[in-house]
């Protein structure tokens, strides 16, 4: 593609290089001021921009600061970014040693929890491409590979987005619908570590006897999925989230869920709710669902 060799051509200049990248990791760091502050080291290797040490310190105490030993990306969406040319058709990331780190202010604890994160490094790699003339935005590979035997895959295909212009991008907020999603998930400890405590205060009570309140959640939460719409949930689906349920808090095993709809599953479906009000049960609510099949599966393996 044209732009994708104006990229390369611009690379080929060492000095250039380093400069483009400088300004794409610039537009980054000014997009996540609200969150906080941003560093790093950029530099070139090949057609990657590279950051070394990037540190994303968000504001406030005991909140997790984002550390990564080395991102890379590349793609001719980052024309695009920098200086608007082009269009963001295409876009490559990868994250080795990802840490989130939690700062307290006291110098000790800080240094402490800095060196027990390290070890536990995250990689991550993603690859999105858009096509202009069909209005399909593609997430070809997302891999999240956590500490341990712990992977998260995912990937997608949204219809009915146009990165064209500011406001095109403004109507594809509204108008895209996903139309493929292949998700798989190998968990011996994931939900443990990243999902249990940020859910569990906000659904446990807070004294009494907490196994027999797990199990009313587990009982609540089998009742829901007897109720999913069969038209939208096989039989084996539903006995796959009945499996995983049953071995809720501590799961372990690998999880895959597929989600095919020709029309698509997006915000236009959940429209009327903002005049009538959100379903009270999923029975009210198995109208959103149609034209939408999810297969999902679930197969227990003990922890290596």
């Amino acid at each position: 593609m044209i732009r994708a060799g104006l990229f390369a051509l611009l690379l080929a200049s060492p000095a250039g290089a380093e400069s483009f990248c400088a300004t794409a990791w610039e537009k980054v760091a000014a997009g996540l001021t609200a969150l906080g502050t941003v560093s790093g080291s950029v530099a070139q290797d090949g057609d990657w921009c590279v950051v070394q040490g990037a540190v994303l310190d968000l504001d406030g105490p005991y909140l997790p600061d984002w550390h990564v030993d080395r991102l890379r990306f590349r793609g001719a969406a980052l024309g695009w970014l920098v200086d608007g040319t082009g269009a963001p058709d295409g876009l490559e990331i990868g994250v080795e040693g990802l840490r989130l780190v939690v700062q307290t202010g006291d110098a000790q604890m800080d240094w402490l929890l800095a060196a027990q994160a390290r070890p536990n490094a995250i990689r991550a790699e993603a690859s999105l491409a858009w096509d202009a003339a069909a209005r399909e935005l593609r997430l070809e590979g997302l891999s999240i590979d956590f500490p341990g035997e712990n992977l998260v895959e995912l990937s997608t295909v949204v219809a009915g987005v146009d990165l064209s212009s500011t406001g095109a991008m403004q109507m594809s907020a509204t108008s895209f619908a996903v139309t493929e999603a292949d998700l798989a998930v190998t968990t011996h400890g994931l939900f443990e570590w990243y999902l249990l405590m940020a859910v569990g205060p906000s659904v446990l009570p807070t004294e009494g006897d907490m196994e027999a309140a797990a199990e009313g959640l587990r009982a609540a939460m089998r009742a829901a999925v007897a109720d999913l719409p069969g038209i939208s949930f096989s039989d084996a689906s539903k006995a796959a989230l009945g499996a995983l349920i049953g071995e809720l808090p501590n799961p372990s095993g690998d999880l895959v869920v597929s989600l095919r709809s020709e029309a698509g599953f997006g915000p236009s479906r959940l429209m009327p709710w903002a005049m009538t009000g959100v379903p009270k049960t999923l029975a009210e609510a198995a109208g959103v669902l149609n034209g939408v099949t999810v297969e999902i599966g679930w197969t227990h393996a003990d922890a290596p």
